[in-house]
C-alpha cells in the first residue's frame, strides 16, 4: 500500500522551507509567533504541530512584515486582524505582492452571519443586504439565517470604503459583469491546464493566474489612467 500524503508540514519543515528567506528563523521564534497568537497551526493528537498552506502562508506575511517593514508584534496584529475581516491595509500589499501565490484566508473563513456583520466584520447588515440585492455578492441560507460567503467579505468592505465617493451597491454591479466577462476568458486560456488533474499541474495553474491577475490589472490601471488623463486635460 501507497503512504499516504501529508497535506500539512511539520514545525521543522516549515522553518527548513521558508529559511531560505529567513535565514535567521528558528522553530522557537515560530513557537513564540504561535504564543503570541499571530499564528493558530493545529494540533495532532498527540501535540505535534500541524501547518496547512494557509499557516505557511500567513507565517511568511508576518515575517516580511518584520523585515521589510520594520514593523513590531503589536502592529502586525492589528493588521492582520483587518486581513482577516476583508481589509487589505496598504502597509501588507505590498507584502502580499512579493510573497507565494497565497490565498487569503478568508478563502477557507467560515460564513460571516448577515445579522452578525456589525460586530464580526464592522459592516451593516443593511448594506450586505443591497450589495447581495444587486448581485454582487452571494448569501447563502444557513443554520444561523442568511449567511456572507467568506470571499465575499473583502468586496464588501471594498464597496462600502467606495461610498465615500458617492458610489453605491447600484453602480459596482458594472464591475461584477466585467469580473465575470474577464473570469470567462481566463477559462478560454487557461483551459488545456484545467483537463490536467495533478498536484504539479493544479500549482501552475494556480501560479499562472495569479500572474494573469496581476499582469491585466496592470493593464486595466495603465488605461483608466489613460482615459482618465484625456477626460480631465484641460482641468488646471
Amino acid at each position: 500500500m501507497a503512504p499516504r500524503t501529508r497535506d500539512y508540514l511539520t514545525i521543522g519543515e516549515v522553518v527548513e522551507k521558508l529559511r531560505t528567506s529567513f535565514s535567521d528563523l528558528t522553530i522557537s521564534k515560530v513557537r513564540y509567533l504561535e504564543d503570541e497568537g499571530l499564528i493558530t497551526p493545529d494540533r495532532t493528537p498527540g501535540g505535534y504541530r500541524t501547518f496547512r498552506p494557509a499557516d505557511v502562508q500567513r507565517l511568511e506575511l508576518i515575517l516580511r512584515l518584520q523585515r521589510d517593514h520594520f514593523m513590531p508584534l503589536a502592529v502586525i496584529r492589528e493588521k492582520l486582524d483587518d486581513f482577516d475581516k476583508g481589509k487589505l491595509p496598504p502597509e501588507i500589499r505590498p507584502a502580499i505582492e512579493h510573497a507565494e501565490v497565497m490565498s487569503l484566508p478568508l478563502e477557507q473563513a467560515e460564513t460571516v452571519p448577515v445579522d452578525r456583520a456589525p460586530d464580526m466584520i464592522g459592516l451593516p447588515s443593511a448594506f450586505i443586504r443591497e450589495l447581495a440585492s444587486f448581485g454582487v455578492i452571494g448569501l447563502v441560507e444557513g443554520e444561523r439565517g442568511e449567511e456572507l460567503l467568506g470571499p465575499d467579505v473583502a468586496i464588501a468592505h471594498t464597496c462600502w470604503e467606495l461610498r465615500r465617493f458617492g458610489i453605491e451597491p447600484r453602480h459596482v454591479r458594472m464591475y461584477e459583469t466585467f469580473a465575470e466577462r474577464e473570469a470567462a476568458f481566463f477559462q478560454q486560456i487557461l483551459m488545456p491546464a484545467m483537463r490536467h488533474r495533478t498536484p504539479e499541474a493544479r500549482q501552475k495553474l494556480v501560479e499562472t493566474l495569479g500572474e494573469l491577475m496581476r499582469q491585466t490589472g496592470e493593464l486595466k490601471e495603465h488605461m483608466t489612467r489613460r482615459a482618465v488623463a484625456k477626460l480631465f486635460e484641460d482641468v488646471t
